[in-house]
């Protein structure tokens, strides 16, 4: 009964996507041939949607439940950047992010507020990392010399906007800021090992 009706949700979903496809083809906002591209981005932002749920979800289950909504709003904003490690299949992607997420919230356990000089010394490090490493390319993302050139610049406003968000939560709750410099960390880990040639190339 549960997998018929997790058939049927995804059935559901296809029916939902198809018509809003169909309907941006008669409001003459696609035209028929952008039809399958439309479909795919689609149904890559529902399952992303639905992945992100799932993993604050159950990183609900381990930690508190803002820890766990913005360690993963952390790595979602890092991650939309920077690129790093991705995994050949939508499966092994979610089971890899889950892993990732459970490290992250064991890791900040650890990062009581007296170790701030730790903290501290992993922002500086996973920072100079990403400044020097991101944004990742390859193959599947083929971004040229002057699409390289122009993330980059991304990368360092967005890492920018980062670093004054986790130093005004440092002054205000050192435990939140602990989160996001965790999420920072597991981020330039990521880049570091896509970089190493891991995952997808």
């Amino acid at each position: 009964m549960g997998v018929g009706y997790h058939i049927r949700g995804f059935n559901q979903m296809d029916k939902l996507i198809e018509s809003i496809t169909q309907k941006c083809i008669r409001e003459n906002l696609i035209d028929e041939d952008q039809a399958e591209w439309l479909q795919y981005s689609l149904q890559c932002k529902v399952m992303n949607i639905g992945g992100f749920c799932i993993l604050i979800a159950l990183g609900s289950l381990v930690a508190p439940f803002p820890q766990a909504l913005l360690l993963n709003l952390g790595l979602a904003f890092l991650r939309k950047k920077t690129n790093g490690l991705h995994m050949p299949t939508k499966l092994s992607c979610f089971a890899f992010s889950l892993a990732c997420e459970y490290m992250c919230l064991l890791t900040i356990r650890q990062l009581a507020a007296d170790k701030s000089l730790v903290s501290l010394g992993l922002l500086l490090i996973s920072s100079a990392l990403i400044l020097w490493l991101a944004p990742c390319n390859n193959e599947a993302i083929h971004l040229s010399r002057d699409e390289l050139i122009e993330a980059r610049k991304k990368v360092h406003i967005q890492l920018i906007v980062y670093l004054l968000v986790v130093l005004i939560l440092f002054v205000l709750t050192p435990a939140l800021a602990n989160t996001l410099i965790v999420a920072e960390t597991a981020v330039a880990l990521l880049v570091v090992l896509a970089k190493l040639g891991v995952g997808i190339q």
